[in-house]
């Protein structure tokens, strides 16, 4: 059984990310009230709901993505599963191996493109259901062993187009 490790930045990274959530929350939260409660309706300007709407956005946004990237993996190689288990509520979903077409491998970069690291994408169908970062784990090298079972399709680069349809849930291999 192969559990995956996160890098030494990544945990205070999700804690940071969950902290300006709550906070931006709670301060939406405020300011509607204090907005639509004590001034009248006809009064609010177009400025205060396009901020509202694009703060709203960012909040989704980032909880959808600690969502999925705050995962602890383990691959137990003798059941032929991976288990992605949320950090922060512990909620598991755990995949048979057997499901995935095969996996391909591409690089991420960090800001300013300073630092590259090794990205798994697990497949069904040519489209990719679960990433695996190397910027989140130590031992990508490692759950990459783990996941010899599947079928290795290569190397794939992505750029903005392959990242739209990863989000939209679209294929990404021709």
């Amino acid at each position: 059984m192969i559990k995956s490790k996160f890098n030494d930045t990544a945990i205070p990274a999700f804690w940071i990310t969950l902290s300006v959530i709550i906070l931006l929350l709670v301060g939406e939260i405020y300011f509607l009230y204090y907005h639509f409660v004590s001034i009248h309706r006809s009064e609010i300007s177009v400025d205060v709901i396009i901020s509202q709407l694009i703060i709203f956005g960012f909040l989704l946004f980032a909880s959808v993505w600690l969502k999925t990237v705050a995962s602890t993996i383990t691959i137990n190689t003798e059941q032929n599963t991976i288990t992605f288990t949320n950090y922060f509520n512990k909620h598991s979903e755990t995949y048979s191996l057997n499901v995935f077409d095969g996996y391909i491998q591409t690089i991420g970069f960090s800001k300013n493109n300073a630092r590259q690291f090794k990205v798994l994408c697990l497949l069904k169908d040519k489209i990719i259901i679960r990433k695996i970062s190397g910027a989140f784990y130590t031992n990508i090298d490692e759950l990459q062993e783990a996941l010899n079972s599947l079928n290795n399709l290569g190397f794939e680069k992505f750029g903005i187009i392959k990242e739209l349809k990863i989000f939209f849930k679209q294929p990404v291999l021709d």
